[in-house]
């Protein structure tokens, strides 16, 4: 099925990071402003753009938008750093491995994610979930600060890549979404996108469902049911 396109969303629905992201903000806001965070935006579901904004306005920065691009410079550099930290405390989330296999025997993936791509790079490798998702045609969070907008960022990157052999820019369900908050059902829903939600994040299956995913998991520990969720 190399004309059906599946999006990962990484923390909460792949894995869970064990705090490695709070840490990168830290480690970068010190370097920056000579000072620690006392408080951090809420940042399931949204995108390290939108995270970072109301970071900066919660720590008083003055000008806050003109220090987003420096701090996620700052976040790509400091990523590598990370691997470790990631490797000891963050964790597969159940059935993930063995669905990111299966799928990509059926579908062309790669990921949706909040995070910049030189984080969601080192925590996918940390993990050993990097095989089989085609990074290159993902989309991360230092590439639009609305999440919604992602989906279409996917879209072309793959199109272009896979061209010869998609359907034409991977359009309407043929783009499946998958994640662990009512914000990824909601990228998904706005683009026409297929939304799958998996209630291994920080949301229940209820609020999943009531957002309008089109199927729910509980987790990705029954590879068949994930399929059937996926492409079926």
């Amino acid at each position: 099925m190399d004309d059906v396109l599946v999006l990962w969303d990484i923390d909460g629905t792949l894995l869970n990071a064990g705090g490695v992201g709070r840490d990168l903000y830290d480690a970068v806001f010190l370097q920056l402003f000579g000072r620690s965070l006392a408080a951090y935006a809420p940042m399931a579901g949204r995108t390290d753009r939108a995270i970072i904004a109301e970071t900066l306005m919660l720590a008083g920065v003055d000008e806050p938008l003109r220090y987003i691009d420096p701090f996620i410079t700052g976040l790509g550099v400091h990523a590598p750093l990370m691997r470790t930290a990631m490797a000891s405390r963050g964790q597969v989330l159940p059935g993930a491995a063995a669905a990111l296999a299966l799928v990509g025997g059926h579908a062309r993936q790669s990921v949706l994610t909040g995070n910049v791509r030189p984080l969601a790079e080192v925590k996918l490798a940390a993990l050993g979930l990097h095989e089989g998702l085609d990074l290159r045609i993902g989309a991360y969070g230092d590439d639009h600060e609305d999440r919604a907008q992602l989906v279409e960022v996917a879209r072309g990157r793959a199109a272009a890549v896979h061209a010869p052999s998609s359907s034409p820019g991977f359009a309407g369900r043929s783009t499946v979404v998958v994640g662990d908050t009512p914000l990824d059902v909601a990228a998904a829903l706005s683009a026409g996108a297929r939304a799958v939600g998996v209630a291994t994040g920080s949301y229940p299956a209820a609020d999943l469902a009531a957002a309008g995913a089109h199927a729910v998991l509980p987790s990705l520990a029954n590879t068949s049911l994930v399929l059937e969720a996926l492409l079926g």
